[in-house]
């Protein structure tokens, strides 16, 4: 398959599964509610936790894959977004793993831990490593988004709303901004998967492994 579908395919996937894996594990984060971070700590969250890390860390696999085809797009930016396509992959991993690691570190280490850690520090860790999960690579991203709006072959419309979702990406940590950039992985994702084969090297790329 060509690199720029496949970029497509996983970028899309990345925004699918991210989002999939916030909502499975649970994470503390914004408010705090304490029932909810009791419940994220309580012994039979556990297998979810852990299922959704590992879907966590699949997503971010898709920037990885995602950079691959990008760089083809956009000339001598290319070793910029390979760059960038890599820190994200390694933060979202991380952000994965200690987010999930969290409710795994409580199964483990048994009622001791889980009653002894308050609630409070609890969410603290959580809003942490959800920032690193989500936001960060977010923000990486959104770098690339905004290289391919200035130095890619993409229609106009794709390339203002490549903008506008990238400065979405870079304010990711204010959280509320993450659900446009989530959207644009979507709607670029799909347009690459069934459009990609079309589109021109705007300068040869030297090929990286």
């Amino acid at each position: 398959m060509d690199a720029r579908r496949s970029a497509g395919i996983a970028l899309a996937g990345y925004g699918l599964l991210t989002l999939a894996a916030l909502l499975g594990m649970g994470t503390p984060g914004g408010d705090y509610e304490p029932a909810k971070v009791s419940g994220f700590l309580a012994a039979d969250h556990f297998p979810a936790a852990a299922v959704f890390g590992y879907v966590g860390v699949l997503a971010s696999f898709g920037l990885l894959v995602f950079a691959r085809g990008a760089r083809r797009l956009v000339g001598d930016a290319a070793d910029v977004v390979w760059a960038l396509g890599i820190a994200a992959t390694s933060a979202g991993v991380v952000g994965a793993v200690a987010s999930a690691g969290i409710a795994v570190a409580a199964a483990e280490s048994g009622s001791p831990v889980r009653d002894g850690v308050p609630l409070p520090v609890v969410q603290m860790l959580g809003e942490i490593t959800g920032l690193v999960f989500a936001c960060v690579p977010a923000l990486f991203a959104g770098v690339i988004a905004i290289i391919l709006a200035r130095r890619s072959a993409l229609p106009a419309w794709l390339r203002v709303f490549s903008v506008v979702a990238g400065v979405c990406g870079v304010l990711a940590p204010a959280f509320f901004t993450l659900f446009l950039f989530v959207l644009w992985t979507l709607v670029l994702g799909g347009w690459l998967a069934v459009n990609g084969h079309r589109l021109g090297v705007a300068e040869p790329v030297p090929v990286l492994v």
